[in-house]
């Protein structure tokens, strides 16, 4: 029996920015977002009167890749497609072919 998998990777990104309102700090946050990321978060660190906001956005990477694995059974054949995934990477779901 033959499973495929897609699996995506662990990588992150973060970023502070700081500003003098909160939106000014996360524009600058923001800026640099690799175009192969996709932003999840986006916090305050410091925000006091008187001082610059800071924020901190984070991100995670949409890279994606599909792998393939091949077992007696079903049950055999998704523990070799758990084995096969890559280090950095993470086991999105699978299709039994």
């Amino acid at each position: 029996m033959k499973v495929r998998g897609t699996v995506r990777s662990l990588d992150a990104w973060e970023n502070d920015g700081s500003g003098p309102t909160a939106s000014v700090a996360r524009e600058a946050a923001t800026t640099g977002l690799p175009d192969d990321y996709e932003l999840i978060d986006v916090q305050t660190v410091t925000a006091k009167p008187g001082e610059p906001v800071t924020m901190r956005a984070m991100a995670r990477s949409t890279r994606t890749e599909t792998i393939e694995a091949e077992g007696r059974d079903q049950a055999e054949a998704l523990a070799a497609l758990r084995a096969a995934v890559p280090e950095g990477m993470r086991l999105l779901g699978h299709v039994v072919l």
